[in-house]
């Protein structure tokens, strides 16, 4: 099920009209213009899956949400259509920069996509989603539509566990993602030839399949899409990350 937190920014009702609309009843029982209007239900602050809960109950669920670290994920290479990089990049130089050659093998890459995500927004401003953001704080890089300014991270870190998973570290050294997914012997040799990978995590890169739709049904045009929107809409995080292989 999609899990979804929003915080609404709590908004001072007003309790009184405007003058020129019609008169009201006061406290006294007298005619007057606009000094008393019954107040409105006050809208929670917080939702679960639209369900509005109190803080109590919200904080409650954003520690198990930050607990949970095994998420949906999906192994590409970056000249794949559903990611939309174009020209193939093959390696990092020293300064952070991409590098791109066409003899080079495509370089690999690792989506993490939470199962659920908690959405917050602020007066004024757009939604973010809390996971992500917290990622980029911890050092990754906004993946915004158009040009992707795609750099290495130091401190964070891409470990192949014995069992074939992918865990995500951060620089302080805990499991951020952790993904189960197929083993791919070319992927993997070009995460070992590189020595790094490229690495998004947000909560809509196309990894899992719709719910109406089966998975030959879902195309790499439609991921595409997918990303694309959650690009524009700032939920992708992204950075080359260095590759630990500990088998």
């Amino acid at each position: 099920m999609y899990w979804c937190a929003r915080f609404h920014a709590s908004r001072l009702e007003r309790n009184w009209t405007t003058a020129g609309r019609a008169p009201v009843t006061t406290r006294e029982g007298k005619n007057d213009v606009g000094r008393f209007k019954e107040k409105k239900p006050r809208r929670s602050r917080f939702q679960i899956d639209d369900r509005p809960v109190d803080e109590v109950e919200m904080m409650a669920h954003a520690v198990e949400l930050s607990n949970t670290v095994d998420d949906h994920g999906l192994l590409l290479f970056m000249d794949d259509p559903a990611l939309g990089f174009g020209k193939v990049a093959t390696g990092v130089a020293p300064d952070g920069m991409v590098e791109t050659s066409d003899e080079e093998e495509p370089f690999p890459v690792a989506l993490f996509e939470p199962a659920r995500s908690m959405m917050s927004q602020l007066p004024g401003q757009v939604p973010r989603e809390v996971q992500v953001e917290g990622a980029i704080a911890a050092g990754l890089r906004r993946l915004p539509r158009g040009i992707a300014d795609l750099r290495t991270v130091p401190g964070w870190q891409l470990h192949r566990l014995g069992d074939e998973r992918l865990e995500l570290r951060s620089p302080d050294g805990g499991v951020y993602s952790r993904i189960a997914v197929s083993p791919d012997p070319a992927w993997i040799s070009s995460a070992l030839h590189h020595g790094f990978a490229l690495c998004l995590y947000g909560p809509k890169l196309g990894v899992r399949v719709p719910p109406a739709r089966r998975p030959d049904q879902y195309t790499a045009a439609d991921r595409l899409t997918e990303i694309r929107t959650a690009r524009g809409e700032g939920l992708v995080a992204a950075g080359f990350v260095a590759f630990h292989n500990d088998r």
